[in-house]
């Protein structure tokens, strides 16, 4: 834009690139406004009722088995504790051609193959536990590693929390207690 001088010695582009910026941050300034007066939009997202646990790497990469029992009100739920994500749904097995080297003695079509049946999703490091009250919990966790000898055996007394998947607005999800195993072994509340 080039300044061209007015009658009065003043500078016209000046004028107008200044009035230009005004106009559009005033409608800003409108708009946010009136954004702090609108509903919060509530989605479908829900957070399922469990107890994350978040384990040091070198110890979740040592156990082959984990569990995790909690209990309130009289009865205790004890659940197996994935702690890393597995690739792999299939073991190998003699005769299965996709995992070993061996031949099938009859050409499977696609049609022949029976459906298999999905199993339920399950996160690492989380177990589901839909009647998890807010209300504090005794749990135990117990890994194992690949001999079957104990490496961690650890109680604990959490209480989980309401989850707002949406925002504090919008209808809670379940509960959720967070629990962390530090590379030594001791377990803490998060």
């Amino acid at each position: 834009m080039t300044k061209t001088q007015t009658a009065d010695g003043g500078r016209e582009a000046g004028v107008r690139h200044t009035l230009g910026l005004t106009v559009p941050l005033a409608a800003l300034a409108l708009l946010t406004g009136c954004g702090g007066s609108a509903a919060h939009i509530c989605t479908l997202m829900d957070s399922p009722a469990g107890i994350r646990v978040e384990v040091h790497p070198e110890l979740a990469n040592a156990v082959a088995d984990a569990t995790l029992t909690a209990c309130w009100d009289g009865t205790c739920r004890q659940r197996t504790l994935r702690l890393r994500e597995t690739y792999s749904e299939e073991s190998p097995t003699p005769g299965n051609p996709v995992m070993t080297t061996e031949s099938p003695t009859t050409p499977e079509t696609p049609a022949a193959r029976a459906p298999q049946t999905p199993k339920p999703f399950n996160w690492p490091g989380f177990v589901l536990l839909p009647d998890l009250p807010g209300k504090p919990i005794h749990v135990r966790l117990v890994f194992r590693n690949q001999q079957g000898a104990t490496v961690l055996d650890r109680p604990i007394t959490v209480t989980p929390q309401l989850t707002y998947p949406n925002g504090r607005d919008c209808s809670p999800g379940g509960h959720q207690g967070r629990l962390k195993v530090t590379g030594e072994g001791s377990l803490v509340p998060r």
